[in-house]
C-alpha cells in the first residue's frame, strides 16, 4: 500500500491499513494547493506520529516542504528507514546531524534544491550544519544533491562515501575542487549523472576531472546533461578518451551536440560492448549515423533529441523494411514523424513496449495517423512538451483511447482534461499508473474517480 494524501480525520479503519505502508510521499499535496500550509504541516505531524511503529515503511519523500527541527526529531524515530527525500525543502540544519545519526540504515538520502529556512539564511550557518549532519551517515549508497548561495559544496568534505554507488549531481554554485575531491573517493561508483539546467554550460576542463574515477570498470551508467561544454575545439578528444574508459557501460546520455558530432557514432557499440540505453542530442549528426543507431546498434533504450532530416531517416526505414526487434523503449523528442511512417511503425519495432514523444515538430497530424496496432501494443507512454498552438486535445485524447493496453501512462506537460480522464478510465483496462500535471484541467468529479482507479502522481 503506498499512502499519497491523508487528512486528520482518517478513521480507525483506514489507520489499520498503515501497517502495510511502504512510502509516505508528501510531495503529492502540491496540487491541492497545501504547500507550507497549516492543514499541510498538520498532516504532516498527524501521519509520521502514527507511523513510527511500522517497520515496513521504508521511503519518506517530503517534497517541497517545510521541515522543522520537530520533525527532524520525529523522523530519527524512524531507525528502518532506507530512502530520504528532501528536494526542494526549506530545511534547517539544527537537529539534522541528530536524525542522520539514528538512521543507521539509511542507504538513499536526495538533498537537492534545499534550502535554509529561518535565521541561517542571514547567518551562513547552514552549510556548517549540513556539514556536521552528513559525516554521521555511514552506509549511504545513493546520493541526489545541488548547491545554491547558501551551499557551496564543502560540506561533503566529510560525507562517507564508501559504499556509495550512485550519484546525482548538479555542479552549479559548487565549488567545483570540492566535488572533483568527493567524486575521487567514491571508489564504488556505479551510476554517475552529472545534472544541468537548459542554460546551463560546463567547460571540458572542469568535466574531465570529474571523471577520472579510481575504478572505471564500475561505472555502468553515464549521463552528462550539459546542453553546452566549452573549450571542446581544444579537450574535445580527451574528453572523449576520458568516457571511453568505462568499457562496461550500459546506458549513456549525453546532450551536448557539438561533442555528439565529435563522438565516433558508428563505433558506439564497439567502445561499450554492453550499452543497452543511448541518449544522444542528434541535430549535429548525419542521419545516416540517426539510421545505424535505429537499426544496427542493438539497443534496447534509443532516445534521440533535436534529430534533423527525420523524413529522410524515417522514410528510409520504411523503404527498406527495416526491423528493429532489440529496442524496446524509444524516446523521440523533437522529431518529426511523417504520416507515411505510420503505416509501417509496426513492423519495423516490432517489440517496442514504451514509447516517449514531445517537442514542437508534433503536430496533430502527426498523432492522428500513428498506427493503431502499434498504440494497442504499447506497455508505457510518456507525451512531453508541445506546441499547444498546433496540438489540440482531441490528438491526445485519440492517442488515449487506441493505447488501451498501456500500464503506466504520463502526461507532463500539457493538462490533462475530462474527456482525456474519462477516455483513460473507459478504454484502458490495464493502467495501474498516471501522471499528470498539478495545473491540469480536471473537475473535482473526474479527479476523485481517477484516484480511485488509479494510483495517480503529479509533476511540474
Amino acid at each position: 500500500m503506498r499512502l499519497s494524501y491523508a487528512s486528520r480525520e482518517m478513521n480507525a479503519m483506514a489507520q489499520s491499513y498503515f501497517k502495510t505502508l511502504k512510502t509516505i510521499d508528501f510531495s503529492e499535496f502540491i496540487p491541492l494547493q497545501l504547500k507550507f500550509s497549516s492543514e499541510s504541516r498538520d498532516m504532516f505531524c498527524w501521519i509520521i506520529e502514527n507511523c513510527v511503529e511500522i517497520t515496513e515503511l521504508k521511503t519518506i519523500i517530503s517534497a517541497s516542504h517545510l521541515v522543522t527541527p520537530l520533525d527532524f526529531r520525529a523522523i530519527s524515530r524512524f531507525r528502518h528507514l532506507t530512502f530520504l527525500d528532501f528536494s526542494g525543502c526549506f530545511i534547517s540544519s539544527e537537529g539534522l546531524s541528530g536524525v542522520f545519526s539514528q538512521l543507521s540504515n539509511l542507504k538513499h538520502l536526495n538533498m537537492s534544491y534545499i534550502h535554509p529556512f529561518g535565521g541561517e539564511a542571514a547567518t551562513g550557518q547552514f552549510e556548517e550544519g549540513l556539514k556536521s549532519a552528513l559525516e554521521k551517515l555511514r552506509n549511504l549508497e545513493s546520493f541526489v544533491f545541488s548547491g545554491n548561495s547558501r551551499v557551496s559544496g564543502m560540506c561533503l568534505a566529510g560525507l562517507d562515501c564508501t559504499a556509495m554507488k550512485k550519484l546525482s549531481i548538479s555542479l552549479s554554485s559548487l565549488n567545483l575542487r570540492v566535488v572533483e575531491s568527493f567524486i575521487s573517493r567514491c571508489e564504488q561508483l556505479c551510476e554517475l549523472n552529472l545534472l544541468s539546467t537548459d542554460d546551463e554550460s560546463m567547460s571540458a576542463t572542469s568535466l574531465i576531472p570529474m571523471l577520472q574515477l579510481t575504478n572505471p570498470a564500475f561505472l555502468t551508467r553515464l549521463s552528462i546533461r550539459y546542453r553546452s561544454i566549452r573549450y571542446l575545439n581544444t579537450s574535445a578528444s580527451e574528453l572523449w578518451a576520458t568516457i571511453r574508459r568505462f568499457v562496461n557501460l550500459n546506458s549513456l546520455e549525453i546532450l551536448c551536440s557539438y561533442f555528439v558530432r565529435i563522438m565516433v557514432v558508428d563505433q558506439i557499440k564497439l567502445n561499450f560492448p554492453n550499452l543497452q540505453r543511448l541518449k544522444l542530442e542528434t541535430s549535429a549528426i548525419d542521419s545516416l549515423l540517426v539510421l545505424f543507431l535505429i537499426k544496427e546498434s542493438n539497443l534496447e533504450d534509443l532516445c534521440l533529441v533535436n534529430s534533423q532530416q527525420c523524413r529522410h531517416i524515417l522514410n528510409d526505414l520504411v523503404l527498406n523494411s527495416a526491423v528493429c526487434t532489440s529496442i524496446r523503449r524509444l524516446e523521440l523528442h523533437n522529431f518529426f514523424w511523417h504520416p507515411t511512417m505510420s503505416r509501417c511503425v509496426n513492423c519495423t519495432f516490432p517489440n517496442l513496449e514504451m514509447l516517449s514523444i514531445s517537442g514542437r515538430r508534433w503536430s496533430n497530424e502527426c498523432l492522428m495517423s500513428m498506427n493503431i496496432q502499434f498504440l494497442s501494443k504499447l506497455k508505457t507512454l510518456h507525451v512531453g512538451a508541445m506546441d499547444r498552438k498546433i496540438v489540440s486535445n482531441t490528438a491526445i485524447n485519440r492517442l488515449f483511447f487506441y493505447c488501451q493496453n498501456v500500464e503506466h501512462l504520463a502526461l507532463t506537460v500539457l493538462p490533462m482534461t475530462d474527456m482525456m480522464a474519462r477516455t483513460l478510465m473507459e478504454r484502458c483496462t490495464k493502467l495501474k499508473e498516471v501522471i499528470i500535471h498539478h495545473e491540469n484541467q480536471l473537475s473535482p468529479t473526474i479527479l476523485t474517480a481517477l484516484h480511485r482507479k488509479f494510483l495517480v502522481k503529479y509533476c511540474g
